[in-house]
């Protein structure tokens, strides 16, 4: 195996103010893969959003923190 080994692997964490730890990684310095933002996904039935950011380890791993912001139906139903 060779350096990043967390190649394609993302860690995903569910909290409860993905602002509030976006803003104290910022304050320590913690360098962002992907800054904080609001993604919609469809969930198939319905769209599912998430405020989330990403942040990688020295190995490569990312880990992405997450916070559910709802659910809405799908565009044109």
């Amino acid at each position: 195996m060779e350096p990043p080994f967390g190649r394609g692997l993302v860690v995903q964490i569910y909290v409860a103010d993905a602002a509030a730890l976006a803003a104290q990684a910022a304050a320590c310095g913690v360098p962002f893969y992907v800054d904080l933002r609001e993604k919609w996904r469809d969930w198939g039935d319905r769209m599912g959003g998430q405020s989330e950011f990403l942040v990688q380890d020295p190995d490569g791993y990312l880990i992405m923190v997450a916070q559910r912001i709802g659910e809405r139906p799908l565009a044109g139903t």
